[in-house]
This record gives C-alpha cells, structure tokens and sequence, in this order.
C-alpha cells in the first residue's frame, strides 16, 4: 500500500501523509508490511480525529502519540488527549485569588478522593480527578453566581457522572483495553466518544433543568428518581 492509496483509505491528503512522516508522527517502515500500513492506517485515523474533531493543535497531537509508543503501562496517551481537551482556563488570578484557588483545591482533591468510585491510595489517580478543573468552576460560581457555592454540592454531581459511566462503558465493554493492547484505537475511540457523547448528555442535563423548572411552575410533583 503506497501513500496515495492510504490516504484514500485514510481520508488524508497524501502531502498531508507525507508531513506526518517526516515530522516522524508516522514511524517508517518495518520489516512485516501488512501489519506496518495497517497500524499507520489506525495511527492516521487516529491523528485525524484529534485534529479535525477534537481541534487539537499539532503539538499536542505530537505529545498523545508520545504516549502511545510507551511501552504498556507507561505512558498515558488518553490522559494525555483528556488533558489537552480539558484545559485549566488561564486566568489572570492576583496574590489573593491564587490563595483562595489552591484553597479550593485542597477541598475538592479531598471531596473526590473521599467517592466511593475513587481507587484506593494503593493507586496513583491524582491525574484522573480534574481537581484544577473543577476547582475552576467553583471559583467561577462563586464570582458570578453563587458567592457561597459549596464544594461538597459536587458529591451529588459525582454520583450522576458515575452512573453516567457505567452507562457508556455499558455499550463498549468488549473496547476497553486490556494489559498489552493496542492503544490507537481505545485512545481514538475514547477521545471522540467523550467529544460527541458530552453534548448529548449536556443536552439531557438541560432538558431535565428546564423540565423540572415546569413542573414546579405548574404546581406538578416532582416524579421519583430512578
């Protein structure tokens, strides 16, 4: 299989290919072809989705592959486009808000590693918390919205996203990866299923906020949650 022929396959430009390949984002050649150009296909479909679905700049791209061709267990490419995606917003925060943010932190790194969910601390799964990310959001709310927002309200919050997980992982247990898989395509399917399962559930969340709004407008009980 030729580059033309893989970018068709692939969906890419074949210049496009040739970039990555002397950008080293696509190894050369090895010695069994078949497998070679098929790993270069997921590679490449894989570096398609980061780019044109999760708009992730070529760098980071760059640094999830880096990931990927860690030996099994040392490298972290799903963390890696997670991270990426997920970006604390850069805020321009004084001597005093910096103290109040760390503070929030402590709060929420508490609250998280106190879920029932959270391995124990056997396991390292400090990078999987989103602490800075959530703490974030807190400090957001409590400037624009909330001054007293609460972190513990997030424990309701952390039970809906659990249930919210085994609910996907329900729909692709035989795709998550085991001690010694490939991770091209648990890292593709990952990243674009949180990129195009997010809104859906956003959706619902604000289908459910503005229901509910009606229910109690129009003196409707409350259904029972299941």
């Amino acid at each position: 299989m030729r580059i033309p022929e893989l970018g068709r396959r692939a969906g890419v430009p074949a210049t496009t290919i040739t970039y990555y390949v002397r950008e080293r984002l696509i190894p050369t050649g090895q010695r069994n072809q078949a497998t070679y150009y098929e790993n270069r296909l997921q590679r490449l479909e894989l570096i398609r989705a980061l780019r044109e679905v999760a708009h992730l700049p070529l760098e980071v791209v760059r640094e999830v592959l880096d990931q990927l061709d860690k030996p099994w267990g040392e490298g972290d490419p799903i963390g890696a486009a997670m991270d990426a995606i997920y970006r604390v917003p850069d805020r321009d925060r004084n001597a005093a808000k910096r103290e109040e943010f760390e503070a929030i932190c402590g709060e929420v790194d508490e609250l998280m590693r106190g879920l029932d969910w959270v391995l124990s601390e056997a396991t390292d799964v400090s990078h999987h918390l989103n602490v800075e990310v959530l703490a974030d959001a807190i400090a957001q709310m409590r400037r624009y919205i909330e001054p007293n927002f609460p972190v513990e309200r997030l424990r309701g919050y952390a039970a809906a996203a659990w249930h919210f997980a085994e609910a996907a992982h329900a729909s692709m247990e035989d795709r998550v990866p085991l001690p010694g898989d490939d991770l091209v395509d648990a890292t593709g399917t990952a990243t674009l299923g949180t990129l195009i399962l997010e809104p859906s559930m956003m959706s619902l969340v604000h289908s459910a906020l503005a229901i509910r709004s009606v229910h109690i407008s129009n003196g409707v009980p409350l259904p029972p949650v299941s």
